[in-house]
């Protein structure tokens, strides 16, 4: 009797929280839900239901979590087909987003995504909708991937213009050298003529601004290097140095056209030290990257069958009165992303399993 009282009562929660999540309220629609799971732990439907509404929240992680559970825990094979669905639109919603942030992130995503759905086909080969988002996160993976491949020829690119710029820091500060020794060997002679180490000082002054120039157009404005910047800052102190050793030259201040030639020298030894620490940190980052990517990779293979990426996905839901377009595809949700990413990108509801009924 008393069973029977907690399941009335779970019942009436979940009625009560349908409501709300039809009105919109899915915050308190969870809530509900939560209140029925209280009341009878071991009915399943509500728990789904309770994923819904996060989807519509936009948290995809706790719905990820509830669909995982609820495709482990159901006997009802098309409960299981619909979570199983709506995992796939919570992946592939995920990685639509990361698409400007993170490509790899967002290719992991569409990979689970596609693993999703193609377990929801496994459960319903008749489920259409399942098989034409496959298609579409296919197109959308190449996509990604082509972006990828083009970041790499860029850092590659980078990489290229780094160890250019070093060879000619080094250039730089042999010449330096060169011109600080032949400075002090001219004062040494009883008649000196600094025109021509002036002139040589001068022009190594324009080489070393045409190199800072260099560097400062490598370095992105919307992301800046700092430690690129800390070489273009040495590199501007070395000019500077370097304008006044040739004006000090031309005015027969040896002595002290050769102190601003050493300071300028030590300037732009700095310059090759600050270089040299950003390329070791990139080369770190790359390890740690790549390592961090063979752990993912090699944990997949562990946990997934081959050509079935992470974890079951699937979503679809029927049409309801909200502007989040339930019964989406993952084309519209595509189109729905790229219209709202000029209003800073929120991506729209990829339509899911809408909450059963009373149960």
């Amino acid at each position: 009797m008393t069973q029977r009282v907690y399941a009335e009562s779970a019942a009436g929660a979940v009625r009560e929280a349908n409501k709300l999540y039809r009105q919109g309220q899915f915050k308190e629609a969870a809530d509900g839900y939560d209140r029925a799971l209280t009341e009878s732990p071991e009915v399943i439907e509500p728990r789904f239901n309770k994923a819904d509404s996060y989807f519509r929240l936009d948290d995809l992680q706790q719905a990820i979590d509830l669909y995982k559970a609820v495709a482990a825990e159901s006997r009802d094979m098309k409960l299981v087909e619909k979570a199983k669905y709506n995992l796939g639109d919570c992946f592939f919603r995920q990685g639509s987003k990361l698409k400007d942030s993170d490509l790899q992130k967002a290719l992991e995503n569409m990979q689970s995504a596609i693993g999703s759905w193609r377990q929801a086909l496994d459960i319903n080969p008749a489920n259409e909708k399942a098989a034409k988002n496959i298609e579409v996160a296919r197109l959308t993976i190449k996509d990604i991937i082509d972006q990828i491949n083009k970041q790499k020829q860029q850092q590659e690119q980078q990489q290229q213009q780094q160890k250019q710029t070093q060879e000619d820091l080094k250039q730089l500060l042999e010449k330096q050298k060169s011109l600080a020794d032949k400075t002090q060997q001219q004062n040494q002679k009883p008649s000196p003529d600094y025109n021509d180490i002036s002139k040589e000082q001068s022009q190594l002054k324009d080489r070393t601004e045409q190199t800072k120039q260099q560097l400062q157009q490598q370095n992105d404005p919307n992301n800046p290097d700092q430690k690129q910047q800390q070489v273009a800052e040495q590199l501007e102190k070395a000019e500077e140095k370097q304008k006044d050793a040739s004006e000090k030259l031309n005015n027969s201040k040896a002595d002290e056209a050769k102190k601003s030639q050493d300071e300028a020298a030590k300037n732009i030894e700095d310059a090759i030290k600050k270089l040299s620490e950003q390329n070791q940190q990139n080369k770190q980052d790359n390890q740690q990257q790549q390592q961090q990517k063979e752990q993912q990779n090699s944990q997949q293979q562990n946990q997934q069958e081959p050509n079935q990426p992470q974890e079951p996905n699937e979503a679809q839901q029927q049409q309801e009165q909200q502007a989040a377009a339930p019964d989406a595809t993952a084309e519209e949700i595509l189109d729905r992303e790229q219209k709202q990413k000029e209003q800073r990108q929120m991506l729209q509801s990829p339509g899911f399993q809408k909450v059963d009924k009373d149960w």
